[in-house]
């Protein structure tokens, strides 16, 4: 079987799905995923497919239409909303549409696996009549019934019917729900963090104290937060590993030499290696990553989903929320010497533990792809 991997162009949104590809691969099966060509460089091992526009593309060419800058989508402003809406659905479909019509047909899959903010994939599946699959890696929200309202938009425009999968893949566990979910036969899949068989050239610390995670994402526009971050850790008595994103540079790390080493990015299973807590923005994939090793968060949300789901891990007990830079340095402390807060990261890694493995979920992919009669 061959199937395509495809996502919204943004790092946060491919790294969660990698390991179900792995997986889809070592079963013997053709994968290829298609992403924007900046991503490429994340893919281990797997054919990859160049797709456009990147996100800063897609980005200014939604600002242009929209005359809104939706960096921070909010629900409580209609323009705003609107622009976020178009960014995932019309605005994306009418500058890619054609392009992944002519990919996919020239590759001829059996299955397209689509992550849940690609809303380009099912439309192509839909005109191609190629099942799909959507992947799931981050909470549900009020907005994913206007999101896929963007979705029905864009069918319609092209008269097509609105795309159903064939199945859900839900990475994100049901227990970290605050909303109801859009699908009640989800299938479940254990968290893999992103890993790479390169050699990662990581800093060594002295040992002396124990070592915290600080990373806002790839994409770092709020130095002053990161280094504020940075600074509680220090306060607290730790070292801090940093990730400094593609868009800054370890150099705009502030903070001692020898307690904080920075670099670029590398490969979330290998930074959680080394730490005992993190100090995150609350991205999907690095919050499931850090609870799937029993590690402790503080949370600095400022967009997107950020802020719930520093509330759905706050709520669960392994997380506390820092909505002032200040007071990383007390969340810290507490992550560090308090046991309560390890005790429910520890019982996260157990229920996440639990869940089918990638291989298992694969494999079911296939078999309902197949009666699906590819």
């Amino acid at each position: 079987m061959k199937a395509l991997f495809t996502t919204f162009p943004a790092y946060g949104h491919l790294l969660p799905m990698l390991p179900l590809a792995t997986a889809a691969a070592a079963a013997g099966d053709e994968v290829v995923v298609v992403a924007s060509a900046e991503l490429h460089g994340t893919v281990d091992g797997l054919q990859v497919r160049a797709l456009g526009p990147s996100l800063p593309d897609l980005l200014a060419e939604n600002d242009r239409r929209s005359g809104q800058d939706v960096l921070e989508y909010r629900t409580d402003n209609d323009r705003a909303l609107d622009a976020t809406i178009a960014l995932f659905s019309t605005t994306r479909a009418d500058v890619a549409f054609d392009a992944l019509c002519e990919l996919v047909a020239h590759e001829r899959p059996d299955v397209i696996v689509a992550e849940m903010w690609d809303y380009l994939a099912p439309l192509v599946a839909q005109r191609l009549g190629i099942p799909w699959v959507s992947f799931v890696h981050s909470p549900a929200t009020p907005i994913d019934a206007v999101l896929h309202g963007g979705l029905v938009t864009a069918a319609q425009q092209r008269e097509l019917a609105t795309p159903t999968p064939l199945a859900t893949v839900q990475l994100w566990p049901e227990w970290l729900e605050q909303h109801t979910p859009q699908t009640d036969d989800a299938m479940p899949i254990a968290t893999s963090p992103y890993d790479t068989s390169a050699h990662v050239d990581l800093p060594d610390f002295d040992g002396a104290r124990p070592v915290v995670l600080v990373t806002l994402g790839t994409v770092v526009d709020d130095l002053d937060l990161l280094n504020a971050a940075v600074r509680g850790v220090l306060d607290a008595g730790a070292d801090a590993l940093v990730t400094s994103g593609l868009t800054a540079t370890p150099g705009q790390v502030e903070g001692e030499p020898g307690r904080v080493h920075a670099v670029p990015f590398a490969p979330i299973s290998r930074l959680l290696d080394r730490v005992r807590a993190v100090v995150t923005a609350g991205g999907s994939g690095t919050t499931l990553a850090a609870l799937s090793r029993g590690l402790p968060l503080a949370f600095v949300p400022r967009i997107a989903n950020q802020p719930l789901v520093a509330s759905l891990v706050t709520g669960f007990g392994a997380g506390t929320v820092c909505d002032d830079p200040a007071t990383v340095a007390a969340a810290v402390s507490a992550m560090l010497r308090e046991p309560d807060l390890r005790a429910r990261a520890e019982a996260a890694a157990g229920l996440l533990d639990g869940r089918p493995k990638p291989d298992a979920v694969w494999s079911a992919l296939r078999d309902r792809a197949g009666v699906a009669g590819r």
